[in-house]
């Protein structure tokens, strides 16, 4: 049996695919490989986060006690998903990734284990072979395990380089965690909680010399410090202010910063025209206004880019007035609750109008911005593509091919390019396969060529999408480019008509890529298999790459 069969990529995997564009910077690509790995578990951070608010309300209007085992059950349940985010945070980010899945989850579980935990929170030092481990707690955090198993991606090539096909079955796996536990506890797990230290240090320098305006710096920087988990080293500086005269920075940076991330997230519910989107944005906003971001931030705002831009520049905006107004917080807390928190101090009542004008500016500004600046996928692509797939379900069907009997069958690639997951397709509709499984492709060359005999159902007038019937009743969507019905055609040949009749390999459309991507536009195009529920299995390549004519897909 071939190792590739339980999980571990081949030879030729690129295991660190997660590119949208050649012309995309380094930044770029990070928060889009962020993204990918946070958007599997969207509905369990959602769940979560909406829980945390009744509980929130029940509490605060005093209908549960938070003494209550009622209270401490379901709270304990929601937090579960927050606690455990590096468990669930692996098993996707091995999916982009392309590592085995068991294995990455193994190394969740080495920094989450009780026996660690207690190592961390005892007094003696942690040593492994005489080397001191940074003493960290790796509960609630996100970037250490999504670096680990990206690091993860370049050992299983190099175990699976080494190891004997004889005993490859044993050895690989073995050599994967024997190096990886030491690089996880020893170098890139600490990096978060080293950088936390020193952030918290920093912030202390910088409160002390720029005064008013660190408030909104830190409001601006907050998603970013909170997908390091470094947001903890942070709290111990907050509950100290608080407890000696009221907290003029951490609590209220934080505050601006999650009211902005709200007011992004619920922007996107009114822009979008996506159901699932605009569900999504709700409760993810609300739950933001609540002071639970996490949905809201790896949701909505950093998937789609231009929201966490604009609740970034609210949150500073929002931060900076809150600095110059000395906005200052009694009670530790970072959301609309904070309300209460505002009244104290010589003049309770202006320290609450300053911080409800403090609150109104990082909203509305974030909801305007959002508004205003847009994201990808808010288009009007969203209702050519569901009229198109329409049209393929019900008058198109007529003209195509009805197969009874649907056999095992490959598909071949009509481009070529990078192989990418739907998951990391930066469009909701298709990395939640919403029209069925499939695959995409990062274009190298501009040409779509027909992947097998077949039959032209239908092509957008737009050309920038087309819908193909294999001779084996396999029916394909090839959708070039997010957003490219924006183009209206521009830069887009169509050498083909509805109804026509294809063999493998014929040109079928032909765009410009330069130009396109000068544009501003991603040309990742999904392949979707429209009738998959006509199949027990859709199988992706193994490859990174793939050129016209290579197996892509192979359906059971």
């Amino acid at each position: 049996m071939e190792y590739v069969n339980l999980g571990v990529p081949n030879d030729d995997t690129d295991t660190s695919q997660t590119v949208t564009s050649k012309n995309e910077g380094i930044v770029s690509r990070i928060v889009d490989a962020i993204a990918g790995c946070m958007t599997p578990i969207i509905p369990a951070l959602t769940a979560a986060g909406m829980i945390k608010v009744v509980l929130a309300l029940c509490t605060t209007f005093k209908w549960v006690s938070q003494t209550s085992s009622t209270y401490q059950v379901i709270n304990f349940a929601a937090d579960a998903m927050y606690y455990f985010l590096p468990f669930f945070i692996a098993a996707s980010a091995a999916k982009v990734f392309r590592v085995n899945q068991s294995l990455a989850l193994l190394i969740a579980g080495v920094f989450l284990h009780p026996n660690f935990v207690k190592m961390v929170l005892a007094k003696a030092p942690i040593l492994f072979f005489g080397i001191p481990v940074f003493k960290y707690d790796y509960s609630y955090s996100v970037i250490p395990i999504i670096l680990m198993v990206w690091i993860m991606s370049y050992i299983t090539k190099f175990a699976k380089k080494v190891s004997p096909d004889v005993i490859r079955l044993i050895l690989e796996p073995t050599l994967i965690i024997i190096i990886s536990v030491p690089l996880a506890l020893l170098i890139v797990g600490p990096i978060g909680g080293i950088l936390g230290t020193w952030l918290a240090e920093a912030i202390k320098f910088l409160s002390a010399h720029l005064g008013f305006v660190i408030v909104g710096l830190l409001a601006a920087a907050f998603p970013y410090i909170v997908m390091t988990g470094m947001h903890h080293a942070l709290t111990p500086i907050g509950l100290n202010a608080v407890a000696t005269g009221g907290d003029t920075l951490i609590f209220v940076s934080q505050v601006c910063s999650n009211v902005a991330q709200g007011g992004a997230a619920l922007a996107v519910a009114v822009r979008s025209r996506q159901k699932n989107m605009k569900q999504l944005g709700s409760a993810t906003g609300i739950s933001a206004l609540m002071g639970i971001t996490e949905p809201a931030l790896y949701g909505v705002t950093l998937k789609l880019k231009r929201p966490l831009v604009a609740a970034t520049i609210a949150a500073g905006i929002g931060g900076l007035v809150g600095g110059l107004l000395q906005v200052t917080l009694y009670i530790p807390q970072n959301c609309l609750l904070a309300l209460p928190a505002f009244i104290g101090g010589h003049k309770p009542m202006l320290n609450f109008a300053f911080g409800v004008i403090m609150i109104l500016v990082s909203f509305i500004l974030s909801f305007v911005l959002t508004l205003v600046m847009g994201f990808e996928g808010d288009g009007k692509h969203k209702v050519a593509l569901a009229e198109n797939t329409t049209q393929v379900n019900e008058s198109s069907r007529s003209d195509v091919e009805q197969v009874a009997v649907h056999t095992p069958t490959t598909v071949y690639a009509p481009i070529s390019g990078k192989v990418l997951s739907l998951s990391e397709v930066p469009d909701k509709t298709f990395a939640d396969k919403t029209m069925g499984d499939g695959i995409a492709i990062n274009p190298i060359e501009g040409k779509v060529y027909a992947p097998d005999d077949g039959k032209i159902v239908s092509i957008m007038s737009t050309k920038h999408g087309l819908m193909f019937q294999t001779k084996d009743g396999v029916q394909l969507l090839i959708h070039i480019g997010m957003d490219t019905v924006n183009l209206k055609g521009k830069y887009f040949t169509s050498y083909i008509k509805t109804g026509d009749s294809v063999k493998k390999g014929d040109l079928l459309v032909e765009f410009d890529q330069d130009a396109i991507e000068k544009a501003g536009y991603n040309l990742i195009t999904p392949i979707i298999i429209l009738n998959s529920k006509d199949y027990n299995e859709i199988k992706p390549t193994s490859k990174a790459k793939v050129v016209v004519g290579d197996e892509l897909l192979n359906l059971e």
